[in-house]
């Protein structure tokens, strides 16, 4: 009994020790028309070329071992999802702001230009006495030139 014990004992130990430096041998050869074969023995009329030796990978399956950082928690995702709704929001009702600011802008250059077209006077200021002055024709001419390159940029002339 103590025979066979030790006989298992030492195929096991003999194995283990094998194990890390188990390595196969590849031979590249070339065959008589020149083509490269890869083998683990030169087939009959094939010289060699080189052996290349293969040695097992770490992780055991060939692939590298992952270098990706470590996926985020559920909770984490969740926040930065909600952090990036909360910017586009605010990057919206900016645009939006904008929007409104133009449009009133446009309007209010455009209740001018109907004022300077009717062609009724326009108070440009007071004299020393607090008597009013008006606009002249060529100013009110330019005036109304300038608007309406102003309103060009406008969304709805």
């Amino acid at each position: 009994m103590s025979f066979h014990f030790r006989k298992d004992f030492l195929i096991i130990i003999g194995l283990c020790g094998l194990a890390p430096s188990a390595q196969a041998q590849i031979y590249e050869c070339k065959d008589a028309q020149g083509r490269k074969i890869m083998a683990s023995r030169c087939p009959a009329g094939s010289t060699l070329v080189k052996e290349v030796e293969i040695t097992p990978v770490a992780n055991g399956l060939g692939a590298q071992p992952s270098t990706k950082k470590p996926t985020q928690s559920l909770w984490a995702k969740e926040i930065e999802f909600k952090e990036r709704q909360k910017q586009k929001e605010e990057q919206e009702a900016r645009e939006r702001d904008k929007r409104r600011a133009d449009d009133e802008k446009c309007y209010q250059d455009k209740k001018r230009l109907i004022t300077l077209e009717n062609g009724l006077p326009i108070i440009v200021r007071e004299n020393a006495q607090g008597e009013p002055i008006f606009m002249e024709d060529e100013k009110r001419q330019e005036e109304i030139k300038k608007i309406n390159q102003k309103l060009k940029s406008c969304r709805d002339n």
